[in-house]
């Protein structure tokens, strides 16, 4: 008995072993922000998280997207599955890239927001000049906040979703921000390709 108890623990562990993990390489490419002075090491997990869905989206599905609905982050809805088809359909496209411009603009929202406890892309102080904007709330670390914008749970249009994986987008500004009602905001402002 006992030694058939082992050889089961040896099993799961060696399958454990085998399951499919992220490759230092893949995770380089995907770090583009890496070397970037000024935003933080959460700001910095948005871009590598983000760019690993839009360069190994197949690979992000069966990590990622599988291990948050295994560990109850996500429960398994038909926006959990939807991304699951899309990702698995989806062919690579290029990682973002880090742009001064967005950032400032990012930087600006995310504490007029956390600041007032607003909700949505209403500026009131702050310019515009992006040509595409996700919000997060209440997520600080970058995969949490790639998996609230991928899944974009009761959102019908998919809008976040969309402009995170859309290739028309080549450079992005990140910032996170405590929110005096969600406890962080996370602002992402996009530039289209040159």
């Amino acid at each position: 008995m006992n030694r058939l108890f082992l050889i089961a623990i040896i099993f799961l562990f060696a399958n454990n072993c085998l399951a499919q993990q992220w490759t230092e390489q893949e995770f380089e490419a995907a770090n583009t922000a890496k070397n970037i002075k000024g935003i933080t090491l959460e700001e910095k997990e948005v871009f590598r998280y983000i760019n690993l869905a839009r360069l190994y989206p197949k690979k992000f599905a069966s990590i990622e997207l599988k291990k948050a609905i295994e560990d109850g982050l996500y429960k398994e809805t038909e926006f959990t599955k939807s991304l699951q088809v899309t990702l698995n359909q989806m062919k690579p496209v290029n990682a973002l890239t880090f742009d001064q411009g967005m950032y400032q603009l990012a930087n600006c929202f995310a504490i007029e927001s956390g600041k007032s406890g607003s909700y949505g892309h209403h500026r009131v102080n702050c310019v515009d000049g992006f040509d595409g904007e996700c919000c997060s709330y209440d997520c600080q670390t970058g995969l949490t906040v790639t998996l609230q914008l991928l899944i974009d749970q009761d959102v019908p249009s998919l809008g976040h979703r969309g402009i995170c994986l859309d290739d028309e987008f080549s450079k992005v500004g990140v910032s996170i921000r405590p929110h005096s009602y969600y406890n962080y905001c996370c602002v992402l402002d996009f530039k289209r390709n040159d």
